[in-house]
């Protein structure tokens, strides 16, 4: 049994479709797509063998030093750990941007331990499996609010039309005609708003809003069908459809929530659009963290002037997934 493991499991950027990987909605409304993208920022886990086989010392945000499996605070450590069967360790997180900004971490992170601790214990485990594995924990374990489209994301890697089956199997798909991505990323924009919180309470409403309201429903089963449109656009390098696509499907998921924007976000969206942005969209659930926008080559100089009091995201895509660093 090897004693240090580390992985490395990229982040996320969600273009279209979000909200239809609900369990909530594809299984009752003909199944849900997303298309969305890893990029090279990443969460680390590295984990050792503890000194003390009947104790684990966690570190993350906090540091943790448990006897018992049960006492540990860390929801997805803890579930991860009676998952995968293993006790006695150092384990130690690390992430390049900090939780809370829509990048999809969280799921980064479980999809990370996991892959660690197989690696860990010698569990050969292919891509779809470990992203069904982190599914298993934070939605079924955990009963977390949330869809799976970013533990997919975080365990494939690469641009990639993301299907979730009614029956509840989910395909890949990755958009890999040469030139596309690069194309894609030439003409994003992604904006640090400085809003950090959690995003529990938007999803729960969101999925509440599923079972009771036929209007939700319509507009995800929109979102989800303007998924097949943008990748056709994207490959077509019709930007200014990708636009209007991305902009229509914010409009529509803005209302499937409380709070998913608010006066901050609105006004930063609307003086993009002012400054000649195509269309855009608050990445994650909403309220927080990152400003996508779409725009063609012409208006980048104008958008950049405009927000150059904020943090612009310094990104290529990761085209990997999770995997063990040696």
């Amino acid at each position: 049994m090897n004693n240090f493991i580390t992985t490395a499991t990229p982040m996320r950027i969600s273009l279209v479709g979000g909200g239809s990987d609900l369990k909530q909605f594809y299984k009752r409304y003909g199944g849900g797509a997303v298309i969305s993208a890893a990029i090279d920022k990443y969460v680390y886990i590295i984990i050792n063998k503890y000194h003390n086989k009947n104790k684990c010392l966690l570190k993350y945000s906090k540091t943790e030093l448990v006897k018992n499996i049960n006492n540990i605070k860390h929801p997805l450590i803890k579930s991860c750990l009676k998952k995968i069967k293993l006790w006695g360790l150092d384990i130690n997180a690390v992430a390049d941007i900090p939780a809370g900004t829509g990048l999809g971490s969280s799921s980064s992170f479980t999809v990370g331990l996991i892959n660690a601790l197989c690696h860990y214990k010698k569990i050969v485990l292919n891509k779809t499996s470990l992203a069904e594995h982190a599914c298993s924990v934070e939605i079924d374990i955990l009963k977390l609010p949330i869809g799976k489209q970013d533990q997919y994301a975080a365990s494939f890697g690469g641009l990639n039309l993301i299907n979730f089956k009614s029956n509840g199997s989910t395909s890949v798909e990755g958009i890999k005609k040469k030139g596309v991505a690069n194309f894609l990323k030439k003409n994003l924009l992604i904006i640090n708003t400085g809003l950090r919180k959690n995003n529990k309470l938007i999803l729960s409403d969101q999925i509440k809003n599923i079972k009771n309201d036929r209007i939700a429903i319509e507009h995800l089963k929109f979102m989800r069908d303007s998924v097949y449109e943008f990748k056709s656009s994207l490959i077509g390098r019709d930007i200014k459809k990708c636009g209007e696509i991305l902009h229509e499907n914010w409009i529509r998921k803005k209302s499937l929530a409380k709070g998913v924007s608010n006066y901050n976000i609105d006004e930063m969206y609307k003086d993009s659009l002012k400054c000649g942005a195509l269309g855009g969209k608050i990445l994650g659930a909403g309220g927080r963290g990152y400003l996508m926008l779409i725009s063609d080559q012409s208006s980048r100089k104008k958008l950049m002037k405009r927000f150059k009091k904020f943090e612009f995201l310094d990104f290529n895509f990761d085209n990997f997934g999770s995997r063990k660093l040696y």
